[in-house]
Parts: C-alpha cells; sequence; structure tokens
C-alpha cells in the first residue's frame, strides 16, 4: 500500500476509536465519517477541542436546530479546520438565514450548503453566491422536477462557488445524466447528484462516463460494489485519475486492511459504506498530488469545488447512512 495512503488509513483508524469514546452517544456511522474526513486532512481527533465546538453549537442553537442531531457532529468536524470557529459558525447561521429569506426551505441539508457558501465567499459576496445558487436550484428542479429536492441544495451551493457560466453548466449536467443512464444507471436522484459532481470536469463528457462506468464495474467485480446513494463518491473517484486499474487497486487494499481492524468489520459497516471510506482515503492522495502539481488531468480551475464536493460527499453519505440505520432500527 502507498505509504501516504497507509498513514492515512491508520490515522483514521485512530481517530475512530477516540471518537467513538469521546462522543458516545453519537452514531458510530457518523463517527466513522468524520474520522475519514479528519484523516484525509491529516488531522487527529482533538477530543477538548472538538467537545468545546460541540457546546459552542448548542449554545447559540435551539434543541430543535437542524445544526443539531446528526449535523451536530458534522459541524463540529467542519468547524474544527476553521482558526476561529465561533465567528465561522456565525457566519454560517448568517449565511443560513439569508438562504432562507431567499426562499431555500429548512431542511438538514441547508446548514452544509450555508457552510458552502460561507467558507468560499466573502461577506460582500454572499448574496451573489445564494442568488447563483438559487439559479443552478431551479435549474435542476425544471430539468428533474420530481427528483429534485432539498438533498440537491449541497450541490448547488458547490456549483455556485465556481465561476462556471450556469446555463452551459446545467446543459452539461443534463449530458452526464442522459450518457449515464444509457450506460445502464438507474434514473433518479443518485445519478443526478453522480452528474453534479461529474460536471465539476472541464474534461470530455463522453471520456468521463466511460471511466465512470468502468469504475464502477471494477469496483463491482472486486466485491467492492458502492450503493447507488454513494455514487456521488464515484463520481468524485472519475475526476481525479485516468487510470482506473490503479485506483480500484488501491481502494481495494485500503477496503481488505480496515475489513480486518476492529470497528471495520462485517458487523461495523456494510460493503458500500467500507468502500466508500476506503476510496475516500485513497481519493485524498489524487488531489494532493494535483493540488501540488504532481498529477495533471482535466478539471480546469475547479480543484477549489472539488474539495468542498469530497467534504460535502463524506457529510451527505453520513447523513444518509445514519437516517438509513435510523429507519433500519425503527
Amino acid at each position: 500500500m502507498n505509504s501516504l495512503i497507509a498513514d492515512r488509513t491508520n490515522l483514521m483508524i485512530d481517530n475512530f476509536h477516540k471518537l467513538k469514546h469521546g462522543f458516545r452517544w453519537e452514531s458510530n456511522l457518523v463517527k466513522h465519517f468524520i474520522a475519514m474526513s479528519l484523516a484525509i486532512d491529516n488531522r487527529k481527533s482533538e477530543m477538548d477541542n472538538l467537545l468545546m465546538i460541540r457546546d459552542c453549537i448548542r449554545t447559540h442553537t435551539s434543541w430543535g436546530s437542524y445544526f443539531r442531531g446528526t449535523n451536530e457532529l458534522i459541524f463540529v468536524n467542519l468547524l474544527s479546520s476553521e482558526e476561529n470557529y465561533a465567528d465561522t459558525f456565525s457566519n454560517v447561521q448568517s449565511v443560513y438565514e439569508l438562504m432562507k429569506h431567499s426562499g431555500f426551505r429548512s431542511s438538514p441539508y441547508l446548514p452544509m450548503a450555508a457552510y458552502t457558501i460561507a467558507s468560499s465567499s466573502e461577506k460582500t459576496q454572499w448574496n451573489k453566491s445564494i442568488e447563483r445558487m438559487g439559479r443552478f436550484y431551479d435549474g435542476m428542479k425544471k430539468n428533474h422536477f420530481w427528483i429534485t429536492s432539498s438533498d440537491d441544495y449541497v450541490y448547488a451551493a458547490i456549483l455556485a462557488t465556481t465561476d462556471f457560466d450556469i446555463e452551459e453548466t446545467l446543459n452539461k449536467i443534463e449530458k452526464y445524466y442522459d450518457v449515464l443512464s444509457k450506460d445502464g444507471f438507474y434514473k433518479g436522484n443518485a445519478l443526478q447528484t453522480l452528474s453534479h459532481i461529474l460536471a465539476l470536469s472541464e474534461g470530455d463528457v463522453q471520456e468521463n462516463c466511460r471511466r465512470t462506468v468502468a469504475l464502477y464495474e471494477k469496483l463491482k467485480g472486486e466485491k467492492c460494489k458502492l450503493r447507488y446513494d454513494a455514487l456521488a463518491t464515484l463520481g468524485l473517484l472519475a475526476l481525479l485519475s485516468t487510470d482506473v486499474d490503479t485506483l480500484v487497486s488501491e481502494i481495494k487494499e485500503v477496503y481488505e486492511y480496515i475489513h480486518s481492524v476492529d470497528g471495520y468489520g462485517f458487523w461495523s459497516l456494510d460493503t458500500s459504506n467500507r468502500t466508500m471510506i476506503a476510496a475516500s482515503i485513497v481519493s485524498s492522495y489524487y488531489i494532493d498530488n494535483i493540488k501540488n502539481g504532481i498529477l495533471q488531468i482535466s478539471i480546469g480551475n475547479s480543484i477549489h469545488a472539488i474539495l468542498i464536493a469530497q467534504q460535502q460527499a463524506a457529510a451527505a453519505a453520513a447523513c444518509a447512512a445514519a437516517a438509513s440505520a435510523s429507519a433500519a432500527s425503527s
């Protein structure tokens, strides 16, 4: 296993066991994704700091706030990377209120969209970014009325942080959706999300779709199949490397390693979540190489948006996994 990937994998495992003891009542699935997110940023779980941030969130929100519940630990993690977490959280809440006044409805996904705008735009640009987000979302809704909902807020916000032309990008999203549906992916919300991620690339649509299909099939062949609700991770992988065989081999290595570790085995994680975690660790290695100019690939000037997408895909996966586990137990 690549030494950097191995180091991040071991850091993730260590982070998870610290989180498991420090946040006893939160979902283990959410803790797995938070541990992974911290490791991707080369950060350790510093429990005293994380608990102080949680107290800050609870002090400045009501019991029923969408910043609480499953989102609480996700936001603890997001804010832990900020130099001044209290000011950042205040900014996120301000953007959240501006979004509601602009017509976005409250939901578990709106806080994450607010963080995306607040952390990527100057205060003077918030209204412009929210306006762009609204136009992206309205275009998504126009093209897919029945499947576009609040879970698309995050991806509309990510696209709003780019300088992409809105109409051109919406048309590109539809091209990805149509090509991939013809290549065997079921039409629906998961394919729409995958199309949003792939639209961050400035590369050839057909080539990106070919690579996406190849990744999906090869992962399935290695018994690392991703569920449809994890297709955002597949999209990120397709953007980051043209070498499908190497990508799948590296993901399989991480998958098999963590499968043997306490807390990551059969009784703790299903195949898709374990694959998603392994894929995210591997993708962070490629993102670092792109940022450092070691790897050249057709993502144009959208590396910042891809970094946000990686972060938000993990957060969305944590939300979905926790909700699914809760529904199964009730």
